[in-house]
């Protein structure tokens, strides 16, 4: 995967065209079979788990491992679909690369694939339950130990009936099939990719093979990347956090490198998480050439790494550094750049885009990697939906947008006006409309719906335009991407629908309450959700703090994300449309002037606004004397860090007090216990958490195996927990989410 030289313009392209006359011209199962017979012997993909121990598969291995699934598949005994359409398989698997041969496998035999989530043994599954509902799927494919964990009492009834396979690979009994017996064609569907968070509202992309490759095709040109040769020792690689049953971790971050040749490293989305060095460490230990995230990846490495993690790391080697799939922030670009610089890290490795699942994932980008390039507008006109373009304007009523290039390779994007249909001028804010090979035919089961989005007309008759809901205008070419018409909520690149959010809060506010809103609103670091709840009319004064507890933790264990502002209002006042409707926009905007009048607020802080905590400061060589003192300097980090870092309020934090009881999200927690092991040494795991639910017992248990350490005992096992116990704290505690919990209980007898 080696960079094209920007000055080989007018070369680059016949090159492309010398290139592509010996490549495969059919679906990816091609492509890779292509692969393994041209480099077998060349690693494919990687994972690194949370300990830093990798497993590899080569092109061949994945070859025969996807065809070992796909024999599994045809030797199943169906019955035909009445609508000839092909059996569908979700795809049940945790972090690692046997997702791959699942995928792969199923587009072999001719099944569509569908990825859904990480696996939750025992327990609920909303988003498996909401894909098998829409898409009822033939089976549910999975390793042994997920298939194993799985309780049909916790499954929706669809998935409950629908049969599951074990796809753990025999390697002593490869698999390997000829063209022959590839039942997928360009026309098939490469996969169901659903694009929501919600589990009322599921709607399935139908990218067919043809969408898949010609955003595959897209990227690699975006990227300027060329194919890697067939004798290339030592193929660049790629390293994704991103889970792979989202867009941008799947299709650019797990089928791009293998699309040109090259290595996918990939890690957990949770390892990143707690300690998002190991993100750069991976990229600067394999020399990686491409990685990427949504923006709040790259501002929690501004935030977590600090100069002394980063000195050892080489970025040098990194010369596509990719976000989309949230708004950019021009600071967090500004800041990471000059933060990593120092590590060989450049700002021209930038490339910002612009992307959906609609549109297989690109949808625009630059010509190449480059220095970010910003356009400051006057923060007025854009809401007035023209934008007056100012050199240098600074302050609150200027507005700093991001680039995001220009038009994908084979793709038309028009700027339209989307009441009347027309496409307006340049520096005119309108809906972003996209046509072209990488899009999809539309959602699953929704003809009504994909009539109206992905046929859309524009008033001169030009057809076949989908409607993104995004909206964004054209400035010297170039897309700026402003808002979204549609009401999606999008934080730390997971979609989220408002109306979701807010069923659960009026679940919590009981039914005497009246109605609310969930938008998002920009923070230091990036988008945040903000919630309006009107009260019952009779609502005791004295219970709001507790409302806004129950509300927080509601929509952190439904949701999984933490909300950052929460304002309880009288009825009448979140305003709605003619018809009823809510409108969120007219929401953000009075939110944004602050022109709310609230009964009751909660305003949770940010690490971007807040000083750095002192860390305690120990003795070198610590002894049971000094107990006392470490534990009080433990315990004052622990509780800084609840207010500081949390937005915890101060007069809440205390001692005894159960962290479930904060709110927090499974983000903040990985935050909080990947700060602890940075400054101890000491590995906070699920089942630490769970037996040290407080600030008074984990910093007990942090001091005692300091001086455990420091006495160079055996530092022993997590005390066993019974079943009764840990039932009772999985209620309890919500310190971790519940992949992380699940994760933890995978190895534990027992449980």
């Amino acid at each position: 995967m080696t960079v094209i030289d920007p000055n080989e313009n007018s070369n680059s392209t016949r090159s492309y065209d010398l290139l592509a006359s010996d490549l495969p011209t059919g679906g990816l199962p091609e492509w890779i079979r292509y692969r393994a017979q041209r480099h077998g012997d060349r690693i494919a993909v990687t994972y690194i788990d949370d300990d830093a121990s990798e497993l590899s598969w080569t092109y061949k291995q994945l070859w025969q491992n996807s065809c070992a699934v796909a024999k599994q598949l045809a030797d199943r005994d169906l019955e035909p679909d009445p609508n000839g359409l092909a059996p569908r398989a979700l795809l049940l698997y945790p972090p690692g690369i046997e997702f791959l041969a699942g995928f792969l496998g199923c587009q072999i035999a001719g099944w569509t694939p569908v990825p859904t989530c990480y696996p939750k043994a025992g327990r609920e599954i909303p988003r498996l339950d909401s894909a098998a509902n829409d898409c009822l799927p033939s089976a549910i494919i999975g390793d042994s130990a997920t298939i194993e964990s799985l309780d049909p009492e916790k499954l929706g009834d669809v998935a409950q009936k629908t049969p599951t396979l074990i796809s753990d690979i025999d390697v002593g009994h490869s698999v390997e099939l000829d063209a022959v017996s590839i039942q997928c064609d360009l026309d098939s569907l490469a996969l169901l990719q659903y694009t929501s968070g919600s589990t009322s509202e599921p709607k399935g992309v139908m990218v067919r093979q043809r969408n898949l490759m010609a955003n595959l095709e897209a990227i690699r040109r975006g990227f300027q990347i060329k194919w890697q040769a067939d004798d290339e020792p030592h193929p660049d690689a790629g390293v994704f956090w991103l889970p792979f049953f989202h867009d941008m971790g799947l299709i650019g971050g797990i089928l791009e490198p293998l699309y040109v040749g090259g290595r996918a490293i990939l890690m957990s989305p949770r390892s990143f998480l707690q300690r998002p060095i190991r993100w750069l460490q991976y990229i600067s230990d394999h020399k990686a050439l491409v990685s990427g995230a949504p923006n709040f990846a790259y501002q929690l490495c501004v935030d977590r790494i600090d100069s002394q993690q980063a000195e050892n790391l080489d970025l040098s080697g990194w010369k596509i550094a990719f976000s989309g799939a949230e708004p950019i922030l021009p600071r967090t670009l500004e800041d990471f750049g000059n933060r990593f610089s120092h590590c060989g890290f450049s700002s021209s490795s930038f490339y910002p885009c612009f992307g959906l699942a609609e549109a297989s994932l690109l949808a625009a980008g630059g010509d190449g990697p480059s220095e970010p390039k910003l356009l400051t507008v006057r923060r007025e006109s854009l809401g007035e939906g023209r934008p007056e373009v100012v050199a240098d304007g600074q302050g609150r009523e200027f507005q700093s947008l991001v680039c995001c290039g220009s038009a994908a390779h084979e793709t038309d994007l028009v700027i339209v006006d989307p009441e009347s249909n027309r496409a307006v001028e340049e520096l005119v804010v309108g809906e972003i409309w996209l046509r072209g090979n990488s899009i999809s035919g539309g959602y699953w089961n929704r003809d009504e719906e994909n009539l109206a989005m992905f046929q859309a007309q524009l008033d001169d008759g030009r057809s076949g335009y989908c409607r993104t809901g995004d909206l964004g205008f054209m400035h010297e070419g170039q897309l700026y991407v402003t808002g979204r018409l549609k009401d999606v909520v999008i934080l730390r690149g997971r979609n989220l629908f408002p109306q979701d959010i807010e069923t659960t809060v009026r679940e919590m506010v009981g039914s005497d309450g009246g109605q609310c809103a969930a938008f998002a609103v920009q923070s230091p670091r990036g988008e945040a959700l903000a919630i309006v709840a009107e009260l019952p009319r009779r609502a005791n004064e004295s219970t709001f703090p507790e409302l806004v507890r129950q509300i927080r933790r509601a929509v952190i264990d439904i949701h999984e994300v933490d909300p950052r502002h929460v304002l309880l209002v009288r009825q009448a006042t979140v305003p709605l449309t003619s018809s009823g409707k809510v409108q969120r926009s007219r929401c953000r905007d009075l939110f944004d002037a602050d022109d709310f009048k609230t009964k009751y607020r909660y305003d949770r802080s940010s690490a971007g606004e807040q000083t750095p905590i002192q860390t305690p400061q120990f003795p070198d060589s610590p002894n049971p004397d000094d107990r006392d003192a470490m534990t009080i300097a433990t315990e004052t980090w622990m509780s800084q860090w609840l207010v500081s870092r949390a937005g915890v309020d101060p007069s809440e934090v205390e001692l005894e007090k159960p962290f479930a009881d904060y709110g927090l999200d499974s983000m903040t927690a990985v935050e909080m216990s990947g700060e602890i092991e940075d400054w101890s040494g000491v590995e906070l795991t699920p089942i630490v958490a769970w037996n040290h639910p407080t600030v008074a017992k984990l910093s007990d248990f942090l001091v005692s195996e300091l001086l455990r350490d420091q006495a160079e005992d055996d530092p022993g096992a997590d005390a066993e927990v019974s079943e009764d116990e840990l039932e009772g704290l999985l209620d309890e505690i919500e310190l971790l989410s519940d992949d992380e919990i699940d994760h933890a209980l995978a190895d534990k007898p027992g449980s």
